[in-house]
């Protein structure tokens, strides 16, 4: 917000100056626009470097399974929110995503409700606890609002689909893994999840490596890499 606020500031400041000196409104104002615009991005760039160094510290202590410091540092991260849209549901998601890997959910739900939408891996593991909680209709509206963020995530397609399995719902499923197929067009791992289903047989999840063993739906069969918590999109932390 404050970042907005500067950069709104300097345009109305550009052109006010720009109409003191005599200068048209028709090339006042673009200036000034033009001015305000990149102070804001500029500021936003900042601040997005900022957390980027904050989560690879973090990321580090995940590789040590110091889960507490690592969300302590992760929480360094929220005196940005003032300055940038989305930085509070973006740490929010991260943090909710470790306490929902450490199986900590009481914890995590309220995290992972208040994510950022394009934190769409958040979004996903809250369709899961509700779904798991016997809500239905509410779990649906969450993924569908995550596969609005994640759309070419061929991942996602897949878990809401074997969710969606698990609740009675084959039919479903196909229409969701075929969606997918709709914009990740050739995806095997779709089209073998699809063509399983149509056959009558269950969803091979494995395909997916650690991506699909993060959901805590399936145990691997071997022991996985840990998943690489503190990885932030760039285009989540945007304001």
């Amino acid at each position: 917000m404050i970042n907005l606020l500067l950069g709104l500031g300097t345009a109305f400041a550009v052109i006010l100056l720009s109409t003191l000196l005599s200068i048209k409104l028709w090339i006042s104002v673009p200036i000034g626009l033009l001015a305000g615009a990149g102070l804001f991005i500029w500021q936003g760039r900042k601040v997005q470097q900022e957390l980027e160094k904050i989560f690879t510290r973090a990321g580090e202590l995940l590789k040590k399974q110091q889960f507490e410091k690592a969300i302590e540092v992760m929480k360094e991260g929220y005196r940005f929110a003032p300055k940038q849209f989305l930085v509070k549901g973006s740490i929010d998601g991260q943090i909710g995503v470790v306490q929902y890997l450490r199986k900590k959910n009481e914890e995590a739900e309220p995290l992972l409700a208040s994510a950022s939408m394009q934190h769409y891996i958040a979004k996903a593991m809250l369709g899961i606890l509700q779904w798991k909680r016997g809500e239905k209709k509410k779990a649906k509206e969450t993924f569908a609002l995550a596969l609005k963020a994640g759309k070419k995530e061929s991942l996602l397609y897949a878990v809401y689909a074997y969710v969606l399995v698990e609740m009675g719902e084959r039919d479903k499923a196909i229409e969701t893994l075929n969606q997918g197929l709709g914009i990740c067009k050739g995806d095997e791992r779709l089209i073998t999840n699809r063509n399983l289903l149509q056959n009558g047989k269950a969803l091979k999840m494995k395909v997916y490596g650690e991506q699909w063993y993060q959901f805590l739906l399936e145990r691997p069969m071997i022991r996985q890499e840990a998943p690489a918590f503190a990885r932030v999109s760039r285009r989540a932390l945007r304001g």
